[in-house]
């Protein structure tokens, strides 16, 4: 079982320790025994992530990428594990998140079926899609808080992430339809949300049976907080 078996905890990022509150995320995280902690500071988000991989110890059997921009609960990575422990169709699985940036979509997405100027183009799920509970399937997701089983990452080889066209920020997209293309498949979970860091916290919250984002200083008072709901689909006539 993964929730009981070694993996490693990959840190890719361009600059270490911009959050209070993501080093209080990661001591306080919950993990199996002999996790490993790999960190890869540089300017290139994609090479971080692929020297990350490179560096996986023999033993590892999972993979679980996190930044340093974001926030979670301190048995975040174990509800992942233990969810894809029960679903053996999940070859990787995501939490909820949401762009740190308006306007607040969250980062999973259809494949469009189309390109511009070469490159594939990805539509965002909209936010009455998401089940009120459980796991649920996509086609792509951000690598934010993303778990991978070590198959996926032997069967797709080095480089594992890279730009469809060198210069759009899309590796994560890219990485989950190589997976695709070999039979894995890409799941997200509505149990477990994780929190974007940038002027504020945003993360994904469900109020009177449906989803928005939450978007709040960090305050002990809690007072600077706004809670952004979708505008709800207009019904359809006839």
């Amino acid at each position: 079982m993964l929730s009981e078996s070694p993996g490693t905890i990959a840190l890719p990022t361009g600059e270490i320790g911009r959050f209070t509150l993501f080093t209080v995320s990661l001591a306080a995280t919950r993990q199996p025994a002999d996790t490993h902690l790999s960190v890869t500071a540089s300017a290139s988000v994609v090479e971080n992530l692929n020297t990350v991989i490179r560096q996986l110890r023999p033993e590892d059997e999972w993979v679980w990428i996190i930044g340093d921009d974001h926030v979670w609960e301190h048995d975040c990575l174990m509800r992942l594990l233990e969810q894809m422990d029960e679903n053996l169709d999940a070859d990787i699985l995501v939490p909820l998140v949401t762009k740190r940036n308006p306007p607040w979509y969250l980062v999973l997405f259809h494949e469009a079926g189309t390109y511009q100027d070469g490159v594939p183009q990805w539509d965002p799920f909209k936010w009455e899609e998401i089940p009120a509970r459980g796991m649920f399937e996509v086609d792509a997701a951000g690598s934010a808080g993303m778990l991978i089983r070590r198959e996926v990452l032997d069967r797709i080889g080095d480089p594992w992430f890279e730009n469809s066209d060198g210069r759009i920020l899309n590796e994560d997209v890219i990485f989950c339809r190589k997976a695709r293309e070999l039979g894995f498949r890409v799941w997200a979970t509505a149990d477990v949300v994780i929190g974007h860091l940038g002027i504020f916290n945003v993360r994904p919250v469900r109020r009177d049976g449906r989803w928005g984002a939450l978007t709040e200083f960090s305050s002990p008072e809690e007072q600077f907080r706004h809670l952004f709901m979708p505008a709800e689909e207009p019904a359809l006539s006839g």
